[in-house]
């Protein structure tokens, strides 16, 4: 795609930024992440000189296409966008890489891309308007593999027909329950900086997440908890958040094959907050910049038809929020609940919420439906991921069992 002499002085560019001076082997990984070109991350010698990893780094994304994360850019775009934040770029370096998005069309962002014509004045005519490739799914941690499960879902009309019919009107004081449940949510690590999955609070140091994210008191002892990690208003992760370790003599667990948490505690309290009204509304706290410091865990039975929400960290990207197209397909059962939502693997041990944002599950799986083998309704050839999670009835019923119930906070 790029001439040789772009792919030189843009090598050079890459090569003399701080993450690849002085930032080392890690710098170099944070770098990667941050320009959300994790998947390349594996394979890579992070190592070597900076040319070198420049050019190879480069080599690597130039014909690779569009993330399958991020459609409108091409994973050379990613890589141009982030550059061009950077404060040790300078403004002509800039420039020429804000010509090579243009130039390449490597953002499908028509405003943005007008943008960058205004604030550098280019003038230059596209010379690539590409399709769409298809790209392969986004790297997995061998230690996040979710596990299988069955689907039974017994109204494949009645199924479609939700679908269908979600009413999208929303009263707007409703979503500060996003913004309130997303503080307690985290992205667990391991070692730091490598996504392993997702957690949440239960109560001010008491995480809960999937057996098969945490799986041993080796993991608990390892493992780092990375909380708002999320992007700013252009898309840019303009703060790492702050990390946590966990106490790693406290370790409950579930297997897989049963109800599948890690309850785990943390070193310190995330969200400490004094004087907070536990009457108050989520909206008011979160006007108020407060937190009661963990997520309510509701023992609900669930429905067939209930919606239900997800704050998650998929693929071990920052946080995101899947609002729309949730429903539960059938009324739990068997320990297991079923619902429609997008997760990839790094969303294990994500909170399942209710309409009122109290946890009603715990996300520990998820595939299409359905099922590839399955004879498909030559009328409908949309597939739809199901997901599933474990109810937290089940949970908190195996947490009497257990006498962990004492550990929980006592509203």
């Amino acid at each position: 795609m790029l001439q040789y002499d772009e792919r030189q002085k843009l090598t050079g560019i890459i090569a003399g930024l701080y993450d690849f001076t002085d930032g080392g082997p890690r710098g170099r990984r944070v770098f990667l992440q941050q320009s959300r070109l994790n998947r390349f991350i594996p394979g890579m010698d992070l190592s070597g000189s900076n040319q070198m990893v420049a050019a190879d780094l480069l080599s690597r994304i130039e014909d690779f296409g569009h993330l399958p994360e991020e459609p409108t850019k091409h994973a050379l775009g990613a890589l141009l966008s982030y550059v061009r934040t950077l404060g040790d770029v300078k403004e002509p370096d800039k420039a020429f890489v804000a010509g090579l998005i243009v130039k390449y069309s490597l953002v499908a962002d028509p405003l943005f891309v007008d943008q960058l014509r205004k604030d550098y004045g280019i003038q230059e005519a596209v010379v690539r308007t590409p399709e769409p490739a298809n790209v392969a799914p986004p790297a997995v941690r061998a230690s996040d593999s979710e596990p299988e499960f069955e689907v039974e879902v017994n109204d494949k009309p009645g199924f479609e027909a939700i679908i269908n019919s979600e009413d999208n009107f929303l009263d707007i004081s409703w979503l500060f329950g996003a913004i309130y449940t997303a503080q307690a949510v985290c992205r667990i690590e391991m070692p730091e900086d490598d996504p392993l999955g997702t957690g949440f609070l239960i109560g001010p140091d008491l995480l809960l997440t999937n057996h098969h994210v945490l799986k041993n008191e080796n993991y608990v002892k390892q493992a780092t908890l990375r909380f708002d990690y999320r992007t700013d208003s252009l898309g840019i992760v303009s703060d790492r958040g702050r990390v946590f370790k966990l106490q790693p003599d406290f370790y409950y667990w579930s297997p897989p094959e049963a109800l599948d948490y890690a309850l785990v505690r943390v070193q310190g309290t995330p969200l400490k907050q004094d004087d907070v009204d536990k009457e108050s509304s989520v909206m008011d706290l979160v006007l108020k910049g407060k937190h009661r410091g963990y997520l309510v865990l509701q023992p609900d039975y669930v429905k067939k038809h209930d919606r239900v929400n997800i704050i998650q960290h998929p693929g071990g990207n920052p946080m995101k929020a899947v609002l729309t197209q949730n429903y539960v397909v059938d009324d739990m059962a068997n320990s297991r609940l079923h619902y429609v939502a997008d997760t990839m693997p790094g969303s294990s041990g994500s909170p399942v919420l209710n309409r009122k944002w109290e946890v009603v599950g715990l996300h520990h799986t998820g595939k299409p439906y359905p099922p590839e083998a399955a004879p498909i309704d030559p009328k409908t050839t949309r597939k739809t991921r199901v997901n599933e999670g474990i109810p937290i009835r089940d949970i908190m019923e195996n947490f009497r069992q257990k006498d962990l119930e004492r550990f929980l906070p006592r509203d």
